[in-house]
């Protein structure tokens, strides 16, 4: 699992870049509501990362290096082509691209995959990743 810190500032960032009344983000493991209308919505995820100690030896506290990296999922109604897939993954790609903020440095996203065998349900994806590496310290009296 990806580092709290890290979790929040991708998360920060994304909800303050990405505005979109057509495309609300939903939380991860959101229960849909009563609304039966399919529209579309965009759900950040953080698949994979690992940790290595990046410092041996240091007194008062050792420094680890995350590398990891976090996933947008943009779901579109089946059966309404690509419509605005798009333009809004470009759009959240550029919150993140070579940037570095709150102690993380993205890397280049990759392009959004986009596969027909993906119709599992009523919804169409299209995803993408964003590498990042963070750096943090776990202090001496914060162990367990």
């Amino acid at each position: 699992m990806a580092h709290p810190h890290v979790i929040a500032a991708v998360d920060a960032r994304f909800r303050a870049g990405f505005v979109e009344p057509d495309c609300p983000i939903r939380e991860v493991n959101d229960k849909p509501g009563a609304d039966k209308t399919r529209t579309a919505f965009v759900v950040l995820q953080f698949p994979w990362c690992r940790s290595d100690p990046a410092t041996v030896g240091a007194p008062g506290g050792q420094w680890f290096a995350e590398q990891g990296t976090f996933r947008f999922v943009i779901a579109l109604p089946k059966g309404e082509g690509l419509g605005q897939g798009p333009t809004w993954a470009e759009r959240i790609a550029a919150l993140f691209r070579s940037e570095e903020f709150e102690g993380l440095w993205c890397m280049a996203p990759g392009s959004p995959v986009i596969d027909d065998a993906n119709e599992t349900d009523a919804y169409f994806r299209v995803s993408f990743s964003v590498p990042y590496e963070f750096q943090f310290q776990i202090e001496e009296h914060k162990r367990i």
